[in-house]
């Protein structure tokens, strides 16, 4: 992500870098927008460009707001074919890092209200400004996770991703786990112990499992989700 398009698209991001709630700690916990490897163009094959960089001490809470493609998750064929339906570049990679093994719970919901800066023509003077849409509001979400991060893989160019199970081009990640959204949930949940270590995940749509074609606010565009990762 060019460091320009960055500064447009977190004028659209909640951060909340730790929870402040009685019993939770905030000792080592942040949440960052950007990748653990910040300012190494995408064409330089540095890995995967995470959208974020969450690091969690124990127990301790974290949550960040933003937007996915629709069907991220899981795009439809004849494109996008078994197992890989993932859509790389539509999707939400976070880089998260576990200070201590816990028992995780990542939940991600339906959030709307979540603003997408544009480029727009300003009509009084004719040059480019920013203007804002607002994201969908119709998400069913689902998401992946894997162990490591993935720092060397050309991501650039991969437009298609395994959502349960190893990635081919990404030979670092050692898959762990999944909740596909089954029923037609707005939120999706997971609970699961893990080592402390490095994991990624990645944050998608299911859209097309549950949207008609026609219901273009549903079927298509980018969907806001809020995301609450916790460790106890």
């Amino acid at each position: 992500m060019s460091q320009t398009i960055a500064k447009f698209v977190s004028a659209s991001i909640l951060t909340v870098s730790a929870a402040t709630l009685p019993g939770l700690s905030t000792a080592g916990t942040s949440v960052v927008f950007g990748d653990p490897k910040p300012n190494v163009p995408e064409t330089d094959c540095n890995g995967i460009s995470y959208e974020w960089t969450v690091t969690l001490g124990k127990p301790a809470r974290a949550g960040f707001v933003h937007h996915v493609g629709a069907k991220s998750w899981n795009e439809p064929p004849p494109f996008y074919t078994p197992p890989e339906t993932g859509w790389t570049h539509t999707s939400n990679f976070v880089a998260l890092e576990l200070k201590k093994a816990a028992k995780v719970r990542i939940e991600i919901s339906r959030q709307q209200g979540v603003l997408m800066p544009t480029i727009i023509t300003d009509p009084t003077s004719g040059s480019p400004a920013i203007g804002y849409n607002l994201a969908g509001s119709k998400l069913f979400p689902a998401f992946s996770i894997w162990k490591g991060w993935e720092e060397e893989a050309c991501e650039y160019t991969a437009h298609r991703y395994n959502n349960a199970g190893p990635i081919a081009w990404a030979p670092a990640l050692e898959y762990v786990a999944n909740q596909p959204n089954s029923a037609g949930w707005t939120t999706a949940t997971l609970v699961r112990s893990l080592p402390a270590g490095k994991y990624t995940v990645a944050i998608g749509g299911a859209n097309v499992s549950f949207c008609s074609p026609t219901d273009a606010a549903c079927y298509g565009g980018r969907q806001g989700y809020r995301a609450s990762i916790s460790t106890e």
